[in-house]
């Protein structure tokens, strides 16, 4: 088996299901449930997509580069890696951040310094820009500064000598280290989260994320080309529930600690955040290792209307909330009540997802992959490993 190729087909139903989570997360924002106890305590933690999304992404923009160290092959080529990259992000991004700019609208896109900012990927980089634009497209700063970081580490690892997979955890260590220790210097020295907050929604800040997923990368390279499976996968493989179960008592903690809010500050935040790593890793798993077929959470991953919004996921996200915020300001959720006013915004964005996938997204990859040099008829079917998240408070509101 050609371990670079290897297809994980229950993923883009992961994609869905923090994008699903973030819908509702942003859904109460606008409905104000936030301050409705327990409930609005757990409501407050489904901004815990944008976890998924980084774990994600380091799987599976990853898993290419080890596996061809591992396995002895020139290390996949970085221009093709670049323009497949470009070809999955930009197009769908620029369209709606253009359209939904003039729709809502929204201030400051359009002019000399707002282009570069946020046609740039840049917004998260200024605490005046961070929720402007497309609001929760602040996590798509910290992607596309992992999409540069990601070769570099991947070549720099090719010039260090000794065991390869030894190097490889090595790295990944460091790189969740960092993460950490990054959040401590930076609550240390600005004293609160507000003082600082470009620090912690920039990359340094996710760096352990991404590094869980650099580590199942590593961990599932090295499981294919083994004839059985270690314990501990084997465990995963055949009783994926309990992965699950772990995940659901991490989120089970993230809302049962009493006067805890999003992000929270000073200890509180790197302890949210850390839970939601593991909730994100404990979701992951089952598709990771095991049969496709196999258990009753596979069975789950491989709900159809499941995958086929983590296929239009990237779309979802840009869209949901200026979607949420429209009906919101033509009265819908006064009128018709919160259920109606949810499903009409979950149709209305699915549909516009939809639009966006097969009008534009499919036919940006097919040219991407042309002149990357990929198969002409080959398309990439797979939903991006974008985040899909909320915004730093995070809430995607705007002024």
């Amino acid at each position: 088996m050609n371990v670079q190729s290897a297809r994980f087909p229950l993923m883009d139903s992961l994609r869905a299901i923090a994008a699903l989570s973030v819908f509702v997360y942003h859904l109460a924002f606008v409905l104000g449930w936030f301050d409705e106890g327990l409930a609005g305590r757990y409501l407050r933690e489904l901004n815990l997509g944008v976890s998924i999304f980084f774990v994600l992404s380091g799987f599976l923009l990853y898993r290419p580069f080890v596996a061809a160290r591992v396995e002895g092959e020139p290390s996949p080529a970085l221009v093709p890696y670049a323009i497949r990259r470009v070809a999955r992000i930009v197009p769908a991004y620029w369209v709606a951040l253009t359209i939904i700019a003039i729709w809502l609208p929204v201030s400051g896109v359009f002019t000399a310094e707002g282009i570069v900012i946020y046609y740039g990927f840049l917004q998260a980089y200024d605490p005046d820009t961070i929720t402007g634009g497309i609001g929760q497209a602040w996590t798509l700063t910290v992607e596309v500064s992992f999409y540069i970081l990601l070769p570099i580490l991947a070549l720099g690892l090719r010039r260090v000598r000794g065991p390869v997979v030894r190097g490889e955890l090595m790295m990944v260590a460091v790189l969740f280290a960092a993460g950490v220790l990054w959040k401590v210097l930076m609550l240390r020295s600005g004293g609160s989260l507000s003082g600082s907050l470009t620090a912690f929604v920039t990359l340094p800040a996710f760096l352990d994320q991404f590094a869980v997923g650099m580590g199942l990368a590593v961990a599932s390279v090295v499981v294919a080309r083994r004839a059985d499976e270690p314990a501990p996968v084997r465990v995963v493989s055949q009783r994926p529930w309990l992965a699950w179960l772990v995940a659901a008592i991490a989120f089970a903690a993230l809302g049962a600690r009493e006067g805890v809010v999003a992000w929270g500050s000073g200890s509180e935040l790197i302890e949210t955040h850390e839970l939601k790593t593991v909730v994100a890793a404990g979701l992951i798993l089952p598709a990771v290792f095991g049969e496709a077929s196999e258990g009753w959470v596979r069975r789950v991953l491989a709900f159809r209307p499941l995958l086929w919004l983590g296929l239009v996921s990237y779309a979802f996200y840009l869209w949901h909330l200026a979607i949420l915020e429209k009906l919101d300001r033509a009265g819908l959720a006064s009128d018709l009540g919160a259920l109606p006013y949810a499903l009409i915004a979950l149709v209305a964005t699915a549909a516009v997802a939809a639009a966006s996938w097969y009008g534009l997204e499919r036919h940006a990859l097919r040219l991407g992959r042309r002149l990357a040099g990929g198969p002409p008829g080959a398309l990439e079917t797979r939903a991006p490993a974008t985040p899909l998240a909320g915004s730093p408070d995070p809430s995607g509101r705007r002024a």
